[in-house]
């Protein structure tokens, strides 16, 4: 099987100038349009979501989120750096403090047979089928291995699974990690059956896990860590994939394309005093990691880089992650 390429999109802000990396959007996100209209030549390689069910919008209102409406909105930002389109990701139910692993099996398989009906309708009346990504939210490796090579059969061959809701609840933060790499287990598997898939892993999508991703055989990814780390916390992210609050910094001898041309100094000051250069430098650090990791894919070298990552992270969980793809384990 040939090596697969890996995409990375920064959950999408407001336009920074001259850094036209790519970025995810919900379907109906106005902001990008506006954003680029003015310059269409800078508008970068984007994905386009479903929306996350969990935001407040479509919580309060639910038919802001079907699939007609999902794709009548999204073919309006279709250009030509649209990458792909994700279409309806049902959840279990209304329920977003139970984890989808601990719902009973006929919810979760209603829920996931519910996202394969909207897919095959979207591929049955999209102009881009050959931009579609089937969404769904799965929790189990046995979920994510039936729903999948059903969704194959029905000639899906892009899928997608979304894994930024418990992600955000500390209490399954660890175990959410874990059941992740469970459903990547079953698409790595499911890969290497069948030549042409293609998976979007969106959400939860940290750089500490980038080369977990590709080891998977996931082709492309999305995450608001190296956003909200700068933004919200007023941290940079380290080459190893640690996170380091700004105002702690001492020496500094990052060779990101931020901060390579000044003297660490002036970069110290500069990322405690500014968001907007600790987004770029994240950015920058995200960007780097990727071009290793398409080097290494291309290389067949992906396993080394994937355990240096890990060597130099020091996470147990991470190891965790790593064995449950290598083993591909059918538990509940």
């Amino acid at each position: 099987m040939s090596p697969k390429s890996f995409q990375f999109y920064r959950t999408f802000v407001p336009k920074l100038s001259e850094l036209c990396d790519p970025v995810v959007i919900s379907f109906d996100n106005t902001t990008f349009v506006k954003s680029y209209t003015l310059d269409p030549l800078v508008t970068p390689h984007h994905f386009i979501h479903s929306g996350n069910f969990f935001s407040q919008p479509y919580v309060q209102k639910p038919e802001l989120r079907t699939k007609e409406r999902i794709l009548h909105l999204q073919e309006k930002l279709i250009n030509k750096r649209t990458d792909g389109l994700m279409t309806l990701n049902v959840p279990v139910n209304g329920d977003l403090t139970t984890p989808y692993w601990e719902h009973v099996a006929a919810d979760r398989l209603k829920a996931i047979e519910a996202s394969l009906e909207a897919a095959v309708w979207t591929k049955e009346n999209t102009k881009r089928p050959d931009l579609l990504y089937a969404g769904f939210e799965v929790g189990t490796y046995r979920d994510a291995s039936y729903i999948f090579k059903k969704a194959v059969s029905a000639d899906l061959t892009n899928l997608s699974a979304g894994f930024g809701l418990f992600s955000r609840l500390a209490k399954y933060r660890q175990e959410d990690r874990l059941k992740q790499f469970e459903v990547l287990a079953a698409y790595d598997q499911l890969s290497r059956e069948f030549e042409g898939t293609r998976f979007h892993a969106s959400g939860g999508s940290a750089l500490n896990v980038l080369e977990l991703l590709a080891y998977a055989n996931v082709t492309s990814a999305d995450g608001s860590s190296a956003v909200i780390a700068g933004l919200a916390y007023g941290s940079v992210l380290t080459a190893t994939g640690k996170v380091i609050r700004a105002n702690k910094l001492a020496h500094w001898g990052c060779n990101c394309e931020f901060c390579s041309g000044s003297r660490p100094s002036d970069v110290v000051k500069e990322l405690q005093r500014s968001s907007e250069a600790r987004v770029r430098h994240n950015v920058n650090v995200m960007r780097s990691s990727v071009a290793r990791i398409n080097d290494a894919l291309a290389n067949n070298t992906i396993a080394e880089l994937t355990e240096q990552r890990l060597t130099l992270y020091k996470n147990k969980a991470l190891w965790k992650c790593l064995d449950i793809v290598n083993n591909k384990p059918a538990r509940e």
